[in-house]
């Protein structure tokens, strides 16, 4: 392997480690943002990049169609369909669902079932025409459709779509153009800092951070159409800003969070069991920072352990022989 392919290995190996970590922490805030006001600004912050970073990396990993298509099934839908149901499992017996669902995904794992389909239907995805700006017209009026929302994902799968399209249009010549741009980096911390203005401006506006969970129809939220649609490009724009803030950003050295984006799959998979009781521990503590603290502290001894070899070895063994069992070759 050459240097340079190693060197793109690392890139986006940091990029993945980053942002999973953020994924977590997202997670982790999830309660304790509604009572705590920085805590919003923060869970904010992070929801408005993190997905859209994180597809786009998925999309740039999906080139090879034919072969995506066939893994999609034994790579997303089976691990979907055995996690969603042990959590259905769980939050039923704790009494916060009432029925076992397969069909709606739970919590943190829309993701599994989007990519089950991106990558599904990405091969006839790529042959229709101008498909990059027909996936951002649907993803936008996708919210006049109130029959979409959390029923298969259908909602987030429309709505995230440009994004893994984008990364699979993507190659690594343009990556590196992107990187050599003249005062590439000074723009990258140009569009964190917007970043941490529009998570400023939507707190203090008080608009609810729901609409970036992209999960939901326009109706649901008390604001005028317009500023629906208006939030949505928006949103868009800001996205695929912060994918480009990312990509010139990221070192191509080993830095410590590097094995955490080697391992995105098993800690994606795995870390609502752990970052749960780490969330419901918060909930008795009722001094803010320390509550904080705990919430990142469990972040990070989340990302540690998932990342291990050990842990990451087992999970494949477990899902092989999962899949061995249900789709024999």
């Amino acid at each position: 392997m050459s240097i340079i392919s190693k060197q793109r290995e690392l890139l986006f190996d940091n990029l993945r480690g980053v942002l999973i970590f953020l994924v977590i922490l997202g997670h982790a805030l999830e309660y304790f943002r509604l009572n705590n006001q920085t805590a919003e600004f923060f869970y904010v912050f992070i929801y408005l990049f993190h997905m859209p970073v994180f597809i786009f990396i998925s999309g740039y990993f999906s080139k090879r169609v034919q072969k995506g298509r066939k893994s999609a099934v034994k790579t997303f839908l089976i691990p979907y369909l055995i996690l969603n149901f042990i959590l259905s499992i769980i939050l039923l017996l704790m009494g916060k669902i009432e029925t076992i669902t397969i069909l709606n995904p739970g919590w943190t794992l829309w993701y599994l079932y989007c990519m089950f389909i991106w990558r599904l239907l990405l091969p006839d995805l790529i042959k229709v025409r101008h498909v990059l700006l027909f996936s951002f017209i649907v993803g936008i009026f996708s919210g006049l459709l109130t029959e979409f929302g959390t029923y298969m994902a259908m909602a987030r799968t429309l709505g995230f779509l440009p994004f893994f399209l984008a990364g699979y249009y993507t190659d690594r010549k343009m990556i590196e153009k992107l990187r050599r741009f003249p005062f590439s980096r000074v723009l990258g911390l140009l569009v964190v800092i917007l970043g941490l203005v529009t998570a400023f401006i939507w707190v203090k506006a008080q608009l609810p951070p729901e609409i970036l969970w992209g999960d939901r129809a326009y109706d649901l939220f008390e604001i005028p159409l317009w500023q629906n649609i208006l939030a949505d490009m928006c949103l868009y724009a800001l996205g695929f800003a912060f994918v480009f803030a990312f990509l010139v950003m990221a070192t191509e050295k080993r830095h410590f969070y590097t094995v955490w984006g080697q391992n995105t799959l098993a800690i994606y998979l795995l870390h609502i069991y752990l970052i749960a009781p780490v969330v419901q521990l918060g909930e008795f503590i009722q001094n803010p920072l320390l509550h904080g603290l705990i919430l990142v502290g469990g972040a990070l001894l989340t990302v540690y352990i998932l990342s291990r070899s050990k842990v990451t070895h087992a999970l494949a063994v477990v899902l092989k022989k999962i899949d061995q069992l249900i789709m024999p070759e």
